[in-house]
């Protein structure tokens, strides 16, 4: 997917007379674009539900907000959690936390230190296997009863991974190469790929719609096919 928008991003640019862009210009500004998305997909997600919290929502905004989950679970992922000096380090890649279980018990998260030492000394809520209770710590979870010390594992989402697009140089002319060892395609639900490309020409000074962008598209494609049956 990523030489699909460097090539449409080059061909609007070079269109407009905008000139080339560079592999490393067209990483930087990708990235920064899927974090932007990223974010707003659950922004959005989030507001969407709660005006249906409060009756507001319609059918089309409740679809809307299905389909912005289906992107946002793109990125959820869950692991084990290591055990390290009386806590439980998170993932490298963890975002955003969605749930931490023991076994199959949910670990209830306190939220600040008062409630965590409270339900820990009052004998009707001390925690045990079957009600285990945690506290955030930076990078890493507490966990109560101190006897856990494994089997823990974590449901997040993760942060996007860093799309490089990899190329070789042939005489003069970068040419896309998907086998190096640091090639890493786009990371983004297939949904928002159109809505990436206008973002990332955004970045560069060009204002597209969508329906812009898919004639651009079908000519490529279109060219495409024709090069393909004239050689």
């Amino acid at each position: 997917m990523i030489d699909k928008i460097f090539q449409t991003v080059k061909t609007v640019l070079n269109t407009d007379g905008r000139g080339n862009v560079s592999p490393r210009e067209f990483d930087l500004i990708l990235n920064n674009v899927v974090l932007e998305k990223f974010e707003e997909n659950i922004f959005e997600r989030n507001r969407l539900l709660n005006k249906q919290n409060r009756g507001l929502v319609n059918n089309d905004l409740d679809n809307v907000a299905t389909k912005l989950l289906e992107r946002i679970q793109h990125y959820l992922t869950d692991g084990d959690l290591t055990y390290n000096s009386g806590k439980f380090d998170f993932p490298s890649d963890l975002r955003y936390l969605d749930a931490i279980f023991y076994d199959d018990e949910e670990v209830e998260l306190c939220k600040n230190s008062k409630e965590f030492k409270l339900l820990k000394n009052l004998k009707e809520t001390a925690p045990d296997n079957s009600y285990p209770i945690g506290l955030k710590n930076g990078k890493a979870v507490k966990i109560l009863p101190e006897t856990i010390i494994d089997n823990v594992t974590v449901s997040y989402l993760r942060n996007p991974l860093i799309a490089k697009w990899t190329y070789v140089v042939l005489d003069g002319v970068e040419i896309f190469n998907p086998s190096a060892n640091d090639y890493q395609d786009i990371d983004i639900h297939p949904g928002d790929e159109d809505d990436v490309i206008i973002r990332v020409l955004q970045k560069f000074g060009i204002n597209l719609k969508e329906k812009d962008l898919q004639e651009i598209m079908s000519r490529e494609k279109v060219g495409e096919f024709n090069e393909k049956n004239t050689n």
